[in-house]
């Protein structure tokens, strides 16, 4: 359900949000576990990974384990051989979900100011926008380099207001993983998540965003609604989080440690 609140501005999440990254972040996998001599990994359990960051995946394919973590020299080895293989991809997979140019334009047509909050680094993120054509819809994009800590903390979401102009309550988070709504939350701000993100392959009507959508083709006619909302609350200044909001553990993610997208 939508907050009685006026809403001004929209952020997305990057990854499983507007665009399919799995297929170069797997290949990418696959390099780096070739090159340290490991077995490969199976696709889709490193498409349930995805959603934290690059480091966090990172410990994961190297230990075979959601909550895996390997020692800092090993981490370090890895991380190289990671992102070489990655940014050799350039990413040439990558591609647009259905209905997100459509919405793009919709909302560039509105007036809406949009925002790209990800938990990938900011340069990797203006290079795949701009190579699908679409970084010239977004006013800022702030990648965890940008930010003092990534998501679930709020801190992407109060930067985004405060340079925006805009109170917390009026930014709509757009995303499609447990952190986006978590982050939403300690924000103050609406969410609204995809059904097809990436999300542990836990189904994100668990996380109880405000509403989820199976296109975003539908969202600039629930952006609307929200415009359309009156307030008589005074906007506060956005405030930085204190402290990180720490996401929750998974069930049964132990089970995966036995089986052979970030």
């Amino acid at each position: 359900m939508l907050p009685a609140t006026e809403v001004k501005a929209v952020v997305f999440e990057l990854d499983g949000t507007l665009v399919d990254t799995a297929a170069d972040v797997c290949l990418a996998a696959e390099e780096m576990l070739a090159d340290l001599r490991l077995p490969s990994l199976n696709t889709e359990l490193v498409r349930d990974w995805m959603g934290d960051g690059t480091d966090r995946l990172i410990h994961r394919i190297l230990s075979r384990k959601i909550d895996g973590v390997v020692p800092d020299p090993i981490f370090r080895i890895g991380s190289a051989l990671f992102l070489k293989a990655y940014q050799r991809c350039n990413h040439a997979s990558a591609e647009l979900y259905p209905g997100v140019q459509a919405c793009l334009r919709q909302l560039t047509r509105k007036n809406v100011p949009m925002v790209v909050v990800t938990n990938q680094a900011t340069s990797l993120a203006n290079d795949i926008l701009i190579r699908l054509g679409i970084r010239n819809h977004f006013a800022l994009v702030l990648g965890r380099d940008a930010l003092q800590e990534p998501k679930p903390s709020p801190d992407g979401l109060l930067e985004a207001a405060l340079l925006l102009h805009v109170n917390p309550d009026q930014l709509m988070m757009v995303g499609g993983n447990v952190n986006d709504v978590n982050a939403a939350r300690s924000a103050g701000s609406p969410v609204v998540c995809v059904s097809y993100g990436f999300n542990y392959g836990v189904d994100i009507r668990y996380s109880a965003p405000d509403e989820v959508m199976d296109s975003l083709a539908s969202l600039p006619a629930y952006v609307n609604k929200g415009m359309a909302v009156s307030t008589k609350v005074r906007p506060e200044k956005p405030r930085r989080a204190s402290s990180r909001t720490k996401p929750p553990t998974r069930r049964g993610a132990s089970s995966h440690s036995t089986k052979e997208k970030r």
